[in-house]
């Protein structure tokens, strides 16, 4: 534990880290399917449109954090491109199911287990900051509808800041906005390129949320693989030995 000592303000990653955005995903994608009978139109279950939906997803997310599409673009055409692939055209999709999800989905509460928990005891001993990729509004009516709130001192989107993850800029303005110096600062996330690799080379001590098998991580600041969060709080709370 020498190299995590003195640590004053752990950064949290959002989504898949203590909001279940695949779950709550599924269930908003689930909902707007049957409203609108998109089964009776594509002539396949919504399982087989939130499986492609969620492909579709994530290689628009990917383009977003490398600047190659905007905003509304990764908004709308993730909707389109996947119903298209169900045979659906465009002409005859429902108007604004991107808005429609975007309605639905922040407000559903899930979280990843022992979230409140874990953030409520860390918030008795250090400063708590999020560090996200989503977009401004979104994220903050998750944390609010999801209790996260109640826990942090602030939050940091990319959106807001005009630069996402990996980027190292956007990690040493949560250091800044946390008032610490990056040797006092845990982070931690699930994603293995934009957080993990993104904290480690903006020279933060990270831990990765892993839910999954992936490549090992090797560097002197790494914290190592936790597939709970309550394994994680005990780490953190072992790092002072007057916390009980």
């Amino acid at each position: 534990m020498e190299k995590a000592k003195n640590t004053q303000c752990i950064l949290f990653d959002l989504d898949n880290t203590l909001w279940d955005f695949d779950g709550n995903a599924k269930i908003a994608l689930s909902q707007l399917y049957q409203k609108h009978n998109l089964e009776k139109l594509t002539g396949k279950t919504d399982l087989a449109f939130i499986e492609l939906y969620e492909v579709t997803n994530a290689e628009y997310w990917r383009r977003y954090e490398k600047g190659e599409v905007d905003k509304e673009t990764l908004r709308t055409r993730r909707f389109i491109d996947a119903l298209q692939k169900l045979g659906l055209r465009e002409d005859l999709q429902p108007k604004g199911l991107w808005q429609e999800y975007l309605d639905i989905c922040p407000t559903i509460p899930t979280l990843i287990p022992n979230a409140l928990s874990t953030l409520a005891h860390l918030k008795k001993h250090f400063k708590i900051g999020l560090l996200t990729n989503g977009f401004e509004q979104t994220q903050q009516t998750k944390i609010k509808c999801s209790g996260i709130h109640q826990h942090i001192d602030f939050m940091l989107s990319s959106e807001s800041f005009g630069i996402p993850k990996p980027r190292k800029e956007i990690f040493d303005k949560a250091v800044e906005m946390a008032g610490m110096t990056h040797e006092e600062c845990i982070y931690i996330g699930d994603n293995r390129e934009t957080d993990v690799i993104g904290g480690l080379n903006a020279g933060i001590k990270t831990a990765w949320f892993k839910l999954s098998e992936g490549p090992k991580v090797e560097h002197p600041l790494f914290l190592g693989e936790y597939a709970h969060l309550d394994d994680f709080r005990a780490y953190v709370m072992g790092l002072n030995k007057n916390d009980k």
